[in-house]
């Protein structure tokens, strides 16, 4: 009886770390993936005090455009858009996301819209980098959740991290977009850090002024109203962006963006356009940073927690079960015979 129970405890030992083994190089890997149907919370920057150009339009019916200073609040929501992210097809398929983001910037203090835009664009689920797809577009100026992205597919190659770092993030330098230069550049690894409670990584993505391209019209109107006399000019970009990276999850739970634009006529002094110091604001920061413990905590239990407690486990049911197979063991064994010893030869007296 010894002997089965042993055998028994030795398998469920075995068992238990075959277990543990998949957990954590098959189970947990194919779960460290973005899941289809999730809907991020919408992600809120606010700047004190910033400038901006805002266009008006007079009692008289006068257009005006000035530069303001006030309050910024720009909003992104996401809608994950299903049909389109079943239909793509080869390697990608089921392994990427397609998403319709729409994003608007209002003044904090009158609540008047500023911009608006609305983009469609596809991530991979485990990365969360952009991947190529004929769908990808952006569109300035309508940003209309309820009426659904009316951008022309195929405008626009985004590439690089926009709104998710890989599960896993490393200690290394990745690329993440540039909305205003329409391309991704690279963003460096800092430092570890404590952030809203959480251990992250540190990011942070440099861009040099340079000048940054403007559609004619909008590049003329400008000049015309905030460089009269000029004829030409163009735009003068720089801007600094600090991210904190949850690296487990991938999850960005904080962000900071220092943007800085300026008109640079052909005649005249330089005028600022935009400039503005952007950071979540608290519930941004309460949302996502909820959203990236949770799965942090979850891959944790899963991937090293349960682990562990399997691979003790099933040691010590190894051993219990060796331990009980050798205590089954008949004791003792054939006894050696016992050798007698000679009789003394008699000694013959004369």
């Amino acid at each position: 009886m010894k002997r089965i129970t042993g055998a028994a405890l030795f398998g469920l030992g075995i068992l238990s770390l075959l277990l543990a083994m998949a957990l954590v190089w098959i189970i947990v890997p194919s779960q460290e993936r973005v899941p289809l149907d999730l809907v991020p919370p919408d992600v809120v920057v606010e700047a004190a005090g910033a400038s901006f150009v805002q266009a008006k339009t007079l009692p008289n019916g006068t257009p005006q455009v000035v530069v303001e200073n006030a309050g910024l609040r720009s909003v992104t929501g996401i809608k994950p858009d299903f049909e389109a992210a079943a239909e793509i097809p080869g390697e990608q398929a089921g392994e990427t996301l397609v998403w319709n983001v729409y994003h608007s910037t209002q003044r904090i203090d009158t609540n008047e819209t500023i911009n608006s835009s609305e983009s469609r664009v596809a991530l991979d689920r485990t990365t969360g980098e952009a991947v190529p797809w004929a769908g990808q577009c952006h569109l300035e100026e309508k940003a209309d959740p309820a009426a659904g992205v009316g951008c022309t597919p195929g405008n626009v190659q985004f590439e690089g991290q926009l709104y998710l770092f890989p599960f896993g993030t490393e200690k290394r330098a990745y690329q993440y977009w540039d909305s205003t230069l329409g391309e991704a550049l690279p963003i460096e690894y800092q430092d570890e850090e404590q952030f809203n409670g959480l251990p992250t990584y540190r990011f942070q993505q440099v861009v040099p002024e340079q000048e940054a391209e403007m559609d004619p019209q909008t590049l003329t109107g400008l000049l015309g109203f905030l460089a009269p006399g000029a004829t030409s000019g163009t735009i003068a970009y720089r801007a600094t962006r600090t991210l904190w990276v949850e690296p487990m999850t991938g999850a960005i739970v904080g962000y900071r963006e220092q943007q800085h634009r300026e008109l640079v006529p052909d005649t005249g002094a330089r005028v600022v356009i935009f400039d503005a110091d952007l950071q979540y604001d608290q519930a941004t920061l309460d949302a996502v940073g909820a959203e990236a413990e949770h799965g942090r905590d979850l891959l944790l239990l899963l991937g090293r927690y349960v682990p562990i407690g399997l691979a003790v486990l099933g040691l010590l049911l190894i051993a219990a079960g060796v331990l009980l197979s050798r205590g089954a063991a008949p004791r003792g064994g054939h006894r050696a015979a016992d050798t007698t010893e000679p009789l003394p030869t008699p000694v013959p007296h004369n």
